[in-house]
């Protein structure tokens, strides 16, 4: 197995830190963002405190499937 040269180390550590930040919901913020601009939301997006109050409200009134 070779080593890895300086630029593949930093795009393996970009993946882990990318696919942690989805794993942990770090990225729910951005991904919103994202999807209002996309779909041609009407208004202004939420802001990120906003947003984070309706995401819990959300999830506390509709648990689905969780383990905690």
């Amino acid at each position: 197995m070779g080593e890895l040269t300086g630029v593949a180390m930093r795009e393996r550590w970009r993946s882990v830190v990318r696919f942690s930040r989805g794993v942990l919901g770090a990225d729910k913020y951005e991904r919103y963002l994202q999807w209002h601009q996309t779909t041609s939301q009407p208004g202004e997006p939420m802001d990120v405190k906003q947003f984070w109050r309706h995401e819990m409200n959300r999830l506390e009134f509709n648990p689905g499937s969780r383990c905690c």
